[in-house]
Parts: structure tokens; C-alpha cells; sequence
């Protein structure tokens, strides 16, 4: 008896745990099944050694990245190289300004400012190593971080207009479109938000050293990434809207010009990206440390630059079809069907349609099978589910039948 009792028991809990099994599965989060979101990579290329930072147009027409093989590169949107110039060792920064027109880059002696062909303008040196760069909308303003903890702000001619002096080394620094903000992170644990005069706003405490910052075009959003590992968004008051840890050292980091996302650059070869609410949707492992990233309007592009050389633009657009043209007809070009009757033209009387006479048409519909749905996608989780439940179910009334007989 205990025998057959401890058999049924056995037939019975067999499917059932199968069952509990399936459905934990179905319950797992799609970010725990490696699901990395719908990032598709556009292009890379490979520099002759570390990318030390990127950017990218709102529009994303024109990408820019600076390299230790000392040139400065620059590509269209859909990655072909322009140019790629020797400009200096030691470049530590670089931004674009809206149009494309104008690159400012930052190294170890001073700040460049470079037309979008690749000729250089003009070079000034602040005294000390620059670590960031920002530049306005049209390139009028271009700030300034550097290691005598200061931030500038210069001229288009590259004149100091102003500067500022905080607690720690300065070591990144962004500015708004229209050059009427200007936000730096220090090795004080402090991010400095200053207006276009160089009047000190607020500054926000964080537990580490910022590793970088950047700020909306309008400059109502700042983000900032912080050697405690995590990425802080706030208010252009000043105030937390949210903050998010990470398990890796951060390398850089990115804000959409209209503060709609946050890309994040880590020390685990990640690139991650945030929606405006905190929350990740998307993140994926290239080659080498992500030294720099940069996001175009509505993240809807993000391109990234790594220690392992490469430069990647990924799109989180979905694609887009293909236009189809009506065929050009060939021969007389018949009147326009629009034509009206000139007023003294006697009115025209139509006849009356005559409906042709019926006919029957015999149609053979072959039916194919759609595509499956995307591998640990929920659709593909919950067909699988339910193929596994219909055979578990028939497993335990074959075990049923087979033990009643």
C-alpha cells in the first residue's frame, strides 16, 4: 500500500512540479533572460588606439571622436569617415556644436576649436590640463573644466569671459544651447550649475568624485555620473529627481538635448541606456571600456567610444520601409480626368452604368505559417509555456490511465 501510495504520489507531484517549473519560467523578468531592448548597431570603426570621448548632433548627422592615436575623427551619420586629423597627445574631451559646424576638444594643454571640415581655428591655453569641453548651440559658448578647479567660459574667439572657482579638481563641464548654463562636476563630490554670467546657482553633494555631467539644451535637466557608482538626474533647480546605482566604476555619461534619456559608459564594457524616468531599457556589452557616450534628440541614437580603440552608433528607431514609386507611364499622356465643362457647353447627360454580368472567380489560398515570434520575447515565452503545460498535462493522464490499469 505505502508502495502504491508513494508511486501515485510521485505521478502526481511529477507534473506539477514541470507545471511550477514552466510557469517560474514564464515569470522571469526579460532583462533577466538577457533581453538587451531594441538597440540595433548601425556601425563601428576601429581608430589606431583608445577612444577618449565621443559626440554626437541632436540630429545625429555628424558623430566626432578623439582617440590617444592623437586625431581627431569625424563621421556622417551613417558612419562614413569625413576626415580624421592629427591635432595633440593627451586629448581628454570633446563636443559638437548643434550644427556640426564647430568641434571644441579639451587635452592636457589647453582647449581646440575645430570647423566641422577639420581645420583648426584656433587653440588656448587656461593655465592648466583641460578634462572638459562644452560648446553652446551656434558655438558662441564654450566652457571649460580643468585641474586648477576652475570652470571657463570663453568666446567664440576663445577670450575668457569668465570663470569660476570651486573646492576640487574640475574634471567635466557642459553648457545649455543658448550658453545661459553651465554645469561641472569636481573632485569635491559637488555638481556646480552657474548661469551665462558665472553667478553659482546651486551645487549638489554626492558621495564620490564626478566622473562627468551634461546638461538639456534648455537647461532645465542635469545628469552627472559619481565615483559612488551612481547616476544622479536633477531638476535645473537643483533638486533630485532620481538617482541609479550600477554595479561596475562609471566612465561617462550622456543626456539626450531634450532630457528624455541617459546613457551610461562603465568599466565592465557596458553601455547602458535610462528613459527620463530612471528606469533602464536597454544595455549592451562592446569591446573594451566605454570612455564616452553621447545621445542624439529623443535618444533615438547613441553612439559610444571604448579603450579597445572602437567607435559604435546604435539606433533605437524602428526601421524605416522602403519607398515605393508608381511606375512612369510611357507614352501619350492622357487629359486630366479633372477637366471641367466650359459654362456655355450644353449639360451632359450620362447614361446609366450597365453592371457587366456576373462572374464566379475560383480562388486557392495557400496558407503559410508566420514567423515564430523573437526568442525570450513574452509572445515566444508564452507559446513555449503553453506547449510544455499541453504536454505535461497529457504526460500525467498517460501516468493516470497507466496506473488505474
Amino acid at each position: 500500500m505505502s508502495s502504491h501510495h508513494a508511486t501515485r504520489e510521485y505521478s502526481a507531484t511529477g507534473p506539477a512540479l514541470l507545471i511550477l517549473l514552466i510557469l517560474a519560467c514564464l515569470s522571469i523578468p526579460a532583462s533577466a533572460q538577457g533581453t538587451t531592448g531594441a538597440g540595433s548597431l548601425l556601425w563601428n570603426y576601429t581608430a589606431g588606439n583608445a577612444i577618449e570621448g565621443v559626440a554626437m548632433t541632436p540630429d545625429a548627422s555628424l558623430v566626432a571622436a578623439i582617440s590617444d592615436d592623437t586625431k581627431v575623427y569625424a563621421f556622417s551619420g551613417r558612419g562614413t569617415l569625413l576626415w580624421a586629423r592629427p591635432l595633440a597627445e593627451g586629448m581628454t574631451s570633446v563636443d559638437l556644436a548643434r550644427d556640426g559646424s564647430l568641434i571644441a576638444v579639451g587635452g592636457i594643454d589647453g582647449v581646440y576649436l575645430i570647423s566641422g571640415d577639420g581645420t583648426l581655428r584656433w587653440k588656448k591655453a587656461v593655465g592648466s590640463q583641460v578634462n572638459g569641453v562644452g560648446i553652446s548651440g551656434g558655438g558662441g559658448e564654450i566652457s571649460v573644466a580643468s585641474t586648477d578647479q576652475k570652470v571657463r567660459l570663453l568666446g567664440p574667439d576663445g577670450s575668457i569671459l569668465w570663470s569660476y572657482l570651486s573646492n576640487g579638481v574640475m574634471t567635466s563641464t557642459d553648457v545649455s544651447a543658448d550658453g545661459n548654463r553651465v554645469v561641472s562636476g569636481s573632485e569635491d563630490y559637488r555638481i556646480y550649475l552657474l548661469d551665462g554670467n558665472g553667478t553659482l546657482l546651486w551645487s549638489y553633494s554626492t558621495n564620490g568624485r564626478i566622473i562627468g555631467v551634461a546638461i538639456s539644451s534648455d537647461g532645465s535637466t542635469v545628469a552627472a555620473a559619481s565615483a559612488d557608482n551612481q547616476v544622479y538626474l536633477l531638476d535645473g533647480t537643483g533638486h533630485l529627481i532620481w538617482k541609479q546605482a550600477f554595479s561596475f566604476t562609471l566612465l561617462s555619461v550622456a543626456l539626450s538635448p531634450d532630457a528624455s534619456a541617459v546613457a551610461v559608459g562603465s568599466s565592465d564594457f557596458k553601455v547602458s541606456l535610462l528613459d527620463g524616468k530612471g528606469s533602464g531599457i536597454w544595455a549592451t556589452t562592446l569591446e573594451g571600456a566605454v570612455n564616452g557616450v553621447s545621445l542624439s534628440s529623443g535618444g533615438g541614437y547613441a553612439v559610444a567610444g571604448t579603450s579597445h580603440n572602437l567607435v559604435y552608433d546604435y539606433t533605437f528607431l524602428p526601421p524605416t520601409p522602403m519607398a515605393t514609386s508608381s511606375p512612369t507611364p510611357t507614352g501619350p499622356v492622357p487629359p486630366p480626368v479633372w477637366n471641367t465643362t466650359p459654362a456655355t457647353s450644353p449639360p451632359v447627360t450620362t447614361p446609366p452604368p450597365t453592371s457587366p454580368p456576373a462572374t464566379t472567380t475560383s480562388v486557392t489560398a495557400t496558407l503559410t505559417p508566420g514567423p515564430l515570434p523573437p526568442v525570450g520575447s513574452p509572445l515566444f515565452l508564452v507559446v513555449v509555456g503553453g506547449i510544455l503545460l499541453g504536454v505535461a498535462a497529457l504526460v500525467a493522464v498517460g501516468i493516470y490511465f497507466f496506473r488505474k490499469r
